[in-house]
């Protein structure tokens, strides 16, 4: 009797302390990021498919998230300084490679050049076709290196996709560059009389990883990614990733 009580004592203490250990390690997960229809946005079901899944991976491994929706250039440097944990929902590209630590692909789209369809143009060879025409593009935001670096092209720079397509139906602009569902889901943002016809111009601009971002300034980071990218292979096997993906259309 006296062997089983302190069998029973000996797991009791160890079921006691590896409780102890998971309560320190996982953790609420703070999160910046920008309305981004329908990715993820302060007023989508459950914040959007894409905060479902970061969520739903994070779970995995007892963590919770708390997700604060800012301006995209907020959101980005609260993450850079340590103010936050993580960007929900970014592009790759070489600065923010050494900025920031990266998370497994989460998600793909293709960025495209939209414009009004009385242009005209609803196709380009080269970057250089566009050469006498203005873009609308958001502070803040990754654009193919091409594009970026064409020098020849006039680029107004504003605050938000929306005001990119206010501007856009307003004639104040030739053209935008968004994801066909960041732009279907903005569209409805505008007064259907302030809209007019649209083409989307061939071929995409790009194709793009969406990644979820972690701050070199948080001690955890490294942990956090580690954490994340193990709940994301397990939620993509187990038919959760899926099954948010088709549920939310996009």
């Amino acid at each position: 009797m006296t062997l089983f009580f302190d069998v029973l004592l000996r797991l009791l203490m160890w079921f006691s302390l590896m409780s102890c250990s998971v309560g320190v390690l996982a953790r609420e997960v703070n999160v910046t990021t920008v309305d981004w229809p329908p990715y993820y946005a302060a007023t989508l079901k459950d914040n959007g498919p894409l905060a479902s899944i970061t969520r739903e991976a994070f779970k995995v491994r007892g963590h919770s998230v708390s997700i604060h929706f800012v301006p995209w250039q907020r959101a980005l440097e609260e993450a850079k300084t340590g103010r936050s944990d993580m960007v929900l929902g970014a592009y790759s590209t070489e600065e923010r490679q050494r900025q920031y630590f990266y998370s497994h692909k989460i998600y793909e789209v293709k960025d495209w050049v939209i414009g009004l369809a009385e242009t005209g143009i609803n196709t380009y060879t080269s970057l250089e076709d566009l050469k006498p025409y203005t873009f609308g593009v958001t502070r803040g935001y990754a654009y193919s290196t091409e594009f970026m670096q064409a020098t020849y092209l006039t680029r107004e720079e504003v605050h938000s996709d929306l005001l990119n397509l206010r501007k856009l139906f307003a004639k104040r602009i030739h053209f935008v560059v968004m994801n066909t569902a960041t732009f279907k889901g903005t569209l409805p943002l505008i007064r259907e009389n302030n809209r007019k016809p649209y083409v989307f111009l061939a071929p995409p601009l790009s194709v793009n990883g969406i990644y979820n971002i972690f701050s070199r300034n948080v001690e955890d980071s490294p942990k956090l990614v580690e954490d994340f990218n193990a709940g994301l292979k397990v939620i993509i096997e187990n038919g959760t990733y899926d099954a948010i993906i088709n549920a939310s259309g996009i």
